[in-house]
């Protein structure tokens, strides 16, 4: 997909029209239908701006790929890697991991969940850090 091509599948997943993207980043409506007929091109300075609302990089927008990722939506083209997410399903694993080893072993000292948050801990290190 091109430039144009991502901009026009972009602006139709937030269900604007021309107009609206024209008014949202300043420019006229004709700018926005040369830009998606590939007559033109966006300045950089507008490039960035169409980056910030579509909430993509401007790597995206501006590189012609054949074998696009897909996302679960069309308008999310970033990886969004939060540690707080990560931190509470290492917990919530742990936790579950502990609650059936206590009933399984009917074992219930805490010192049982400290191996298994050290092996998720390593194997998200693993995945994520490298």
């Amino acid at each position: 997909m091109n430039l144009n091509q991502k901009i026009t599948q972009l602006r139709n997943d937030k269900k604007w029209s021309q107009e609206d993207l024209a008014e949202k980043i300043n420019v006229s409506r004709q700018s926005v239908s040369k830009w998606e007929s590939g007559q033109a091109k966006p300045d950089l300075d507008k490039i960035i701006v169409l980056s910030e609302i579509f909430n993509v990089s401007t790597d995206y927008l501006l590189k012609d790929d054949e074998k696009e990722i897909n996302n679960a939506s069309t308008n999310k083209h970033r990886f969004n890697f939060s540690y707080s997410h990560l931190n509470s399903a290492i917990w919530t694993i742990a936790v579950a991991i502990y609650i059936i080893c206590g009933f399984a072993f009917d074992n219930w000292d805490l010192s049982l969940i400290i191996i298994p948050v050290a092996m998720i801990l390593s194997v998200l290190t693993r995945l994520f850090i490298n």
